[in-house]
């Protein structure tokens, strides 16, 4: 019975560092799991509150994520429980619980740089194409981790944006 016991608790073992491996893996596009959803929430924000109208062309991995500073980070989006945002996703629908939300969102400031970072080069259609980045980055401090959203001027098609994705080591092909 006891080796019986061993066994099951052998097998308990490594199926949850088989489930914890997968959850670090990149999902079918290639990203973090937790980036695929920060961007894609990015994008159902900017679409459905904003009327935007983007789309993503391509993400790559920024090649040097510590150029990413608080200097040029212009507006963080996302819904992080540990870190302040400049943008969260969910609108309130009285004051009450919009001082929830801001609590509820984090009360530290966000750790830079970022642990990693990726380029989204970002298409805007409104007649003729546009183009423009957004940075998806994980901050992360000793307790707590967050993917967020920046943008490095009011809007990411200024040709800030494509500099910063530059120093970031981003190959977005910007020549269109």
């Amino acid at each position: 019975m006891n080796r019986g016991m061993l066994l099951i608790a052998a097998l308990l073992l490594l199926a949850g560092l088989g489930a914890g491996v997968l959850a670090l893996l990149p999902d079918k596009a290639g990203l973090p799991t937790g980036c695929q959803a920060a961007l894609d929430q990015y994008l159902t924000y900017k679409n459905v509150s904003l009327g935007e109208g983007l789309s993503v062309k391509s993400v790559v991995k920024a090649a040097r994520p510590g150029r990413l500073t608080q200097d040029v980070s212009y507006a963080v989006y996302g819904d992080s429980a540990h870190y302040q945002t400049d943008e969260n996703y969910q609108e309130p629908a009285n004051e009450a619980e919009a001082t929830t939300l801001w609590q509820a969102s984090g009360s530290r400031p966000l750790p830079f740089p970022p642990e990693e970072v990726w380029c989204a080069l970002l298409e805007r259609n409104t007649g003729e194409p546009q183009y423009g980045v957004a940075f998806v980055s994980l901050h992360q401090d000793i307790y707590n981790a967050d993917w967020v959203v920046h943008e490095a001027g009011p809007d990411p098609f200024v040709s800030a944006s494509t500099q910063v994705a530059s120093d970031l080591g981003c190959d977005l092909k910007l020549d269109r």
